[in-house]
């Protein structure tokens, strides 16, 4: 998918995005449906055509980039955006990962004759991760002055090179496409809800929305609103979280291992299809009903009160609650 697989495409866009070291930003970027193809190079440049050693060498000023042709009936630029932020850190300065230095740095740049259509995108999207984080990040929103492919042996650099560096996770690259069908979702999350579901970061006990709730109804994944656990399951276990003894169906979570605790391992739960973390199952719940206590976090949840679960599309599951 590099500059040697482009043909025409009856709907096609381009942009140009950096996000530090090119040759993971790239294989990400690949595995989004409806990017077209990719090429990595050097945008901003105050040399023309510069080579990777006068990138390196800080003289250039330029920023390692990837110009992205995508199809928009596919992917909104704004998706394309808000995965580049998904996975690079947008409040660092001149570095990505261990990598260190001006031509790591993030930015976001838009063709000639496309100020229009995609500087408004970008801005958007950062000043709504300002308003979430609390900070303004430090990525570049500019106008492309110009783009130079890089030396050959750049494009495509890791499926040449499986084993080559990345601070891009390999996990990440793998499961990009499904996270594409959820970014959004995720965009609109409060900061507790994303520090939990995205970071597996635990609420305050007691002061959380749904420990002291017992009516009637469906708790739901807080992302893509799968059914997760019915109200009939829930019981008041005293530890300040909402708890579970069973799932709806066994396959909508999986579990992991969890040892970030030293000398208590755990098993971390997490739902199967947006793989948010929700919490941690215990043995110790009541013998009666299976003895499991599924401890989950408020914020990974939300409830659909019975009365509300036809209206909502969880109707098949009101015999349930009888």
């Amino acid at each position: 998918m590099n500059e040697s697989s482009r043909g025409e495409q009856a709907n096609s866009e381009q942009t140009v995005v950096a996000g530090g070291c090119f040759w993971g930003m790239e294989r990400y970027l690949q595995g989004v449906d409806g990017v077209l193809s990719t090429t990595v190079g050097y945008a901003q440049s105050r040399t023309p055509g510069p080579s990777y050693e006068e990138v390196c060498s800080g003289t250039t000023d330029a920023v390692e980039a990837v110009q992205v042709e995508y199809d928009p009936t596919r992917v909104s630029l704004r998706t394309l955006t808000l995965l580049v932020l998904d996975v690079i850190d947008p409040f660092a300065v001149d570095r990505q990962g261990n990598d260190v230095g001006r031509q790591y740095r993030s930015g976001f740049y838009w063709p000639e004759g496309t100020q229009a259509q995609q500087e408004p995108v970008f801005r958007q999207a950062l000043q709504e991760l300002a308003d979430r984080e609390g900070r303004m990040p430090v990525t570049e929103v500019e106008a492309l002055r110009n783009f130079y492919p890089a030396e050959q042996y750049h494009q495509d650099y890791l499926d040449k090179n499986p084993g080559g560096y990345c601070h891009i996770s390999i996990a990440k690259m793998h499961n990009v496409a499904r996270r594409q069908r959820y970014i959004e979702s995720i965009w609109k999350l409060n900061r507790e809800q994303y520090e939990v579901t995205q970071h597996a970061a635990t609420e305050m006990p007691f002061r959380n929305a749904y420990d002291n709730t017992f009516e009637p109804g469906i708790y739901v994944d807080v992302v893509s609103g799968k059914p997760l656990f019915l109200s009939k399951d829930k019981f008041d276990s005293g530890c300040g979280w909402p708890a579970f003894s069973k799932t709806i169906t066994p396959d909508v979570v999986t579990e992991h291992e969890d040892r970030t605790i030293p000398g208590r391992p755990r098993v971390e739960i997490r739902t199967a299809d947006t793989q948010i973390h929700l919490g941690h199952v215990f043995d110790d719940g009541p013998a009666d009903r299976g003895g499991l206590r599924y401890c989950m976090n408020s914020a990974s949840l939300r409830f659909v009160p019975k009365s509300e679960m036809a209206e909502e599309g969880y109707g098949e599951y009101l015999s349930e609650l009888d």
